[in-house]
């Protein structure tokens, strides 16, 4: 699977074609992620699996909510 060479959102650089192989929807390159502390900000919820109505809470996983940060460019 190769990806089309794309520039950072922020810096113009062209993301190099393995991080765009293995992160198909990044927007930065290596040093802007690094630098903006990250392309995502991400929440864990628990998920209660106990029946309605129990007073047991059965908390087996969670759901990740990924949202993305705004870019600023630079």
């Amino acid at each position: 699977m190769s990806s089309t060479p794309r520039p950072c959102a922020r810096c113009g650089e062209i993301i190099p074609a393995e991080r765009a192989e293995l992160l198909p929807d990044t927007r930065l390159c290596v040093g802007c992620s690094q630098r903006s502390g990250g392309e995502f900000d991400l929440a864990l919820t628990p998920e209660n699996l106990s029946k309605s109505g129990s007073m047991k809470k059965n908390y087996s996983s969670f759901r990740v909510e990924k949202k993305r940060r705004p870019v600023e460019k630079e």
